[in-house]
């Protein structure tokens, strides 16, 4: 759900509701969502408790950098073992991934062909796992 898309009248749903909390840009929408939702109501007066807390504000901004560091770490590692394996030709160790999964999946009994379309390895490397 793309919440700049969201439209602006209510569909009656609870998913709504939680949508427009989290796309809340004035504390009159935040308040108007609050009082259609008793669950909303309490994400939002928590969420104003720890936004007046100094303290806890600081701890969630440094997991949320946390989160965001870790994020970037894995991002570049992807892209580097990605690069390393191009250089080589052979993409190695997105082969052995994808052979990974591959065997995980023929273990859970999913079948060939749909493990073929899901991880692109041809229907004979498939089958010799």
């Amino acid at each position: 759900m793309e919440l700049g898309k969201l439209p602006s009248e209510t569909d009656g749903t609870a998913r709504y509701d939680w949508a427009r909390f989290i796309n809340a840009e004035t504390e009159e929408e935040l308040n108007m969502v609050a009082q259609r939702n008793p669950q909303i109501k309490q994400a939002a007066v928590k969420l104003r408790e720890l936004s007046a807390d100094e303290k806890a504000r600081d701890m969630l901004e440094r997991r949320e950098k946390g989160r965001r560091d870790y994020q970037a770490r894995m991002t570049g590692a992807w892209e580097k073992g990605w690069e390393t394996g191009w250089e080589k030709g052979v993409g190695e160790g997105r082969v052995t991934g994808l052979a990974e999964a591959a065997r995980n999946a023929k273990g859970i009994g999913m079948d060939v062909a749909t493990i073929v379309k899901l991880t692109g390895l041809t229907r004979e490397e498939v089958e010799g796992l």
